[in-house]
């Protein structure tokens, strides 16, 4: 298996400190080993093309040159002929546009493979009856093509048939409730079915219970969570149940809830996570896609997974994981600090690995989120009929005793450790700030050189007004860590929850923007869709979908500046901004062609992009092309 290793990618490919100008203006040229006496020979140029940079020294050009897995020039055709000979492929792209590969700085890629080949994505359901009909016609292909059995059940030893769901929320749907036991049962009497919530909650059908060895019409099978709730149970853990019974019905939601049932739910074998995992990756690279951040590896059993569908040289994304330390030998999930020491110190360097995989930091939790009702606020929730926390709902720390959460911060900071911590509400935002802001001037009294690229992820209320964090953001250099596509997929949620006024408010891109935050974003898939154009849609229009409604106009910003969120700043978040990141000579050849004229692009033909990715490059390589398009050294068809 391979091992993520010692070697700071920081230090690997870097590109000449005085680039090699061949006495050409204009023209920037990576100076190769020849020095600048011999003469570099491209292996692939692409000309005719709208090349988007976000370089700032060169921010547009035409033509591209690669050699290896390098970038070797950026400029026009003919300020390139003399790197090209008989043996340089030479494209024309027809006026099609080249960006930087992207860089989706939030995600959790090990559910998308597993829902290409196992599960059924939920996502696109807007009524009841759509969760119950795709969840029917993924049981009937399952069935069809022999995959929906095999199973062991951990309750018994047993194998057998499951239907998994993932990525559905109350809020996209029109009901605005949860789907219950009952209605999954009307998909499925027999086979066991369990859907995740996209956060922190799931609903099973009866058969679930029955293997958990419940009969709802025997109470002696009853345990005692089902008629009263553990006295574990902390705020946002909740068992709903029939108000004529009051047993459960179905749907477990918060940080302890859901385990009273997932512990009937089979679990992919170490292959099958591998499996998905490459999978995963490969539905990433047809994005556009080139490099993520795994968002918490939970006690490195995420890692080990890496590390073994790493062992192929053929992987199409690069990789930076976060160890999740706040779920590491708590089954509170808060991580008592001792636990977090020794947990660092098997660890090791902090920067281990190579240019594709690494472990670079560590992810923290604060609160919950806006969504579920569950973040952190200084201003209660409005008020809802089926809120099941009650009115003055102010949502819950993750550990409100602030000496304590500087306790487990200091830990991560000693050990060498960025922090990345993910804050909703703005109490749990001024929380994590007020704590950085100690550890980061002990650090920088050492060190006042000291490069902290820390970051707050989600950050959507970070600029209340008792409560503000802008300018300490700025002027700590603490990086905002956003999914713009929340904004979009339940922002209608979001209003009913805070409010018109709040809402424009909400992940202020304009904001940031103007106090010199730097903005690196991520889809935190399955929450949403890994689709990075949708959260570049947000950040330009702020319309939501369901109604089509926009809060906080004066909140958008250029889709120039977006795409730069999710290129060059997601390089920078990761410490990767001098070897990747925007297209510069000397860069790693991580690349998109698109059949578009981006910067041009309407917002619907935005919304769309991600079906006009025609070609995807890592390090030079094709990682992705696109069906029936085929690149023609005479030109493009």
């Amino acid at each position: 298996m391979r091992q993520v290793g010692t070697e700071d990618p920081s230090t690997q490919h870097r590109a000449p400190s005085t680039p090699c100008l061949a006495g050409l203006p204009g023209l920037v040229l990576l100076s190769l080993v020849t020095g600048c006496g011999g003469q570099p020979t491209a292996e692939l140029v692409f000309h005719n093309s709208k090349i988007v940079t976000v370089d700032d020294d060169r921010p547009e050009a035409s033509a591209l040159a690669l050699a290896g897995d390098r970038i070797l020039a950026v400029g026009t055709l003919e300020e390139m002929e003399h790197l090209i000979d008989e043996d340089t492929k030479v494209y024309d792209l027809g006026g099609r546009t080249i960006i930087p590969g992207i860089n989706e700085t939030h995600i959790h890629v090990r559910d998308l493979g597993f829902q290409q080949r196992y599960a059924v994505n939920l996502e696109p359901a807007r009524t009841i009856a759509d969760v119950q009909q795709l969840l029917k016609d993924r049981l009937a292909q399952l069935q069809r093509d022999g995959m929906l059995g095999g199973w062991e059940y951990p309750t018994s030893g047993e194998t057998g048939p499951w239907l998994y769901g993932l990525g559905w929320t109350q809020d996209r749907l029109v009901e605005k409730r949860m789907v219950n036991r009952h209605e999954l049962d009307e998909v499925s009497r027999d086979v066991p079915i369990s859907a995740e919530r996209i956060y922190n909650g799931i609903v099973v059908n009866t058969k679930v219970f029955e293997l958990l060895g419940i009969d709802f019409d025997d109470p002696s099978t009853h345990p005692d969570w089902f008629t009263a709730d553990p006295p574990d149970f902390v705020a946002g853990d909740i068992i709903f149940r029939d108000p004529r019974t009051g047993l459960p019905n179905g749907v477990f939601v918060g940080a302890r809830a859901p385990r009273l049932v997932s512990e009937a739910i089979p679990r992919q074998t170490f292959e099958q996570r591998v499996e998905s995992l490459v999978l995963g990756l490969e539905v990433l690279a047809s994005l556009g896609i080139t490099a993520v951040v795994e968002a918490g590896s939970s006690m490195g059993r995420v890692t080990e997974v890496y590390e073994a569908a790493y062992e192929s040289d053929e992987i199409p994304v690069r990789s930076i994981i976060y160890d999740g330390w706040y779920r590491s030998g708590d089954p509170g999930g808060l991580g008592e600090p001792t636990a977090i020491a020794e947990r660092l110190d098997i660890l090791g360097s902090p920067t281990s690995g190579d240019v594709m995989l690494r472990i670079r930091g560590a992810k923290a939790s604060a609160d919950g989120g806006i969504g579920s009702r569950s973040a952190a606020v200084s201003v209660p929730f409005l008020p809802i009929p089926q809120d099941p926390l009650g009115a003055d709902n102010y949502g819950a720390f993750r550990d409100p005793d602030f000496d304590y959460r500087l306790e487990q911060f200091q830990m991560l900071a000693n050990h060498g450790w960025e922090i990345h911590t993910h804050a909703c509400g703005d109490a749990a935002i001024r929380q994590t700030m007020d704590v950085y802001k100690i550890l980061m001037d002990s650090i920088l009294r050492g060190d006042p050189d000291a490069d902290l690229r820390w970051s707050i992820i989600h950050v959507y209320l970070p600029d209340e007004p008792q409560t503000s964090v802008v300018e300490d953001m700025a002027k700590y250099g603490v990086i905002a860590a956003i999914n713009p596509a929340n904004l979009y997929y339940e922002g209608d949620s979001f209003v009913r929850n805070i409010g018109p006024e709040r809402m424009a408010r909400h992940t202020p891109f304009k904001t940031f923007l103007d106090a010199g935050i730097r903005m690196a974003s991520g889809s935190d898939y399955p929450n949403n869709s890994p689709d990075p154009w949708v959260g570049m849609y947000a950040m330009v229009t702020r319309r939501h979908e369901i109604s089509g409604e926009v809060y906080g106009p004066g909140q958008r910003i250029a889709l120039l500046e977006a795409l730069k969120t999710f290129t060059i700043n997601g390089a920078y978040l990761t410490y990767d901004d001098d070897v990747r990141g925007s297209l510069e000579p000397g860069k790693l050849a991580d690349l998109v062609i698109l059949d578009a004229d981006l910067l041009n692009a309407s917002e619907e033909e935005l919304l769309a992009m991600s079906s006009s990715v025609l070609v995807t490059m890592l390090g030079g390589r094709i990682t992705y092309q696109k069906p029936g398009f085929l690149l023609e050294e005479s030109g493009a068809n």
